[in-house]
């Protein structure tokens, strides 16, 4: 077993046992949402490591499909570490420093000073250049101005 698919074993056993504790009510409706989130993204890894085809793709998701596309060919092409890739991950699903610092047990700081690491290596300076980014980006041939000029 690869650790993809170890990755996704954690988070299933995680969320399975939120599940329970969320009808229990011991779990709020955001940690059990940061534990479906942890999986499919663990998924979509997966998935796109096996058949190089993202997880969205498949379920007939084409913008999340191309974002993904996207997210795995920045990451290379800007030499990401695995921390700035996990958080651009967050980033492309706009959420913000306080709720990456919650889902990932890091101080808000820490979680500012990887989204503005980021934003650096990429050639961003806002939410939406980053987002404009993620959907127009195919390769390192056709690098879109994330401005969108």
């Amino acid at each position: 077993m690869n650790m993809d698919e170890n990755k996704v074993l954690e988070n299933a056993a995680m969320l399975y046992g939120a599940i329970p504790g969320y009808l229990l009510g011991d779990k709020s409706k955001e940690e059990v949402a940061q534990l479906l989130v942890a999986l499919i993204d663990s998924l979509d890894d997966i998935e796109y490591s096996r058949s190089g085809t993202p997880l969205y793709d498949v379920i007939d998701g084409n913008l999340p499909g191309r974002r993904k596309k996207s997210i795995l060919a920045l990451e290379r092409r800007f030499d990401l570490t695995e921390r700035e890739a996990h958080i651009l991950r967050f980033l492309a699903n706009e959420r913000n420093p306080t709720y990456i610092a919650n889902a990932l047990g890091i101080a808000q700081a820490t979680a500012k000073a990887h989204k503005y690491s980021i934003f650096k290596k990429l050639g961003v300076h806002t939410s939406e250049e980053l987002r404009y980014l993620l959907e127009h980006y195919e390769s390192d041939d056709q690098m879109p101005d994330p401005k969108g000029e």
